[in-house]
């Protein structure tokens, strides 16, 4: 069976789209407008954190469409 370009499109566009941010994953931009810091101050915690293996991190898309690397705790 052959697809159509549309198909071939909409099953590139689903493997090739970053995931929707979770309820349970911030991102440095979620940290500096809860806390008032700045987004760089927000960002070097969350990349420390990730260092020391408390946090893990994944590439997402947030609520208003942009990429964004979102943190969770790990498991």
């Amino acid at each position: 069976m052959s697809m159509t370009e549309f198909e071939l499109l909409e099953e590139l566009a689903r493997e090739l789209s970053l995931p929707d941010i979770e309820p349970d994953e911030v991102t440095a931009q979620l940290v500096s407008d809860y806390t008032g810091c700045s987004w760089s101050k927000a960002a070097a915690v969350l990349k420390a954190k990730l260092a020391a293996g408390e946090l893990i991190s994944r590439q997402v898309r947030t609520v208003n469409g942009k990429p964004a690397t979102a943190y969770r705790k790990a498991r």
